[in-house]
């Protein structure tokens, strides 16, 4: 069963803002999110890419508009 509105409007909100101080925390709720989804559901495979996304922040990239996870922070090399 796919995940409720509400809920999915909520994470990606966190997942938004997400940066190296709370990222965790978010992965952590992301996870939660997608453990009670079939492999097969849209919202399974959505909340995959978030956490791909997630961990390159945790990794200290930013993730920009486009999408880029190779951007560095200035003076990050």
């Amino acid at each position: 069963m796919p995940l409720d509105r509400e809920v999915k409007s909520k994470l990606r909100e966190k997942v938004s803002l997400a940066n190296k101080s709370n990222v965790d925390e978010i992965i952590a709720e992301v996870e939660a999110a997608r453990a009670g989804l079939a492999p097969d559901d849209k919202d399974y495979e959505r909340l995959g890419g978030w956490l791909e996304d997630l961990s390159h922040i945790a990794g200290g990239k930013v993730i920009g508009r486009t999408g880029d996870p190779g951007a560095q922070p200035d003076g990050m090399g």
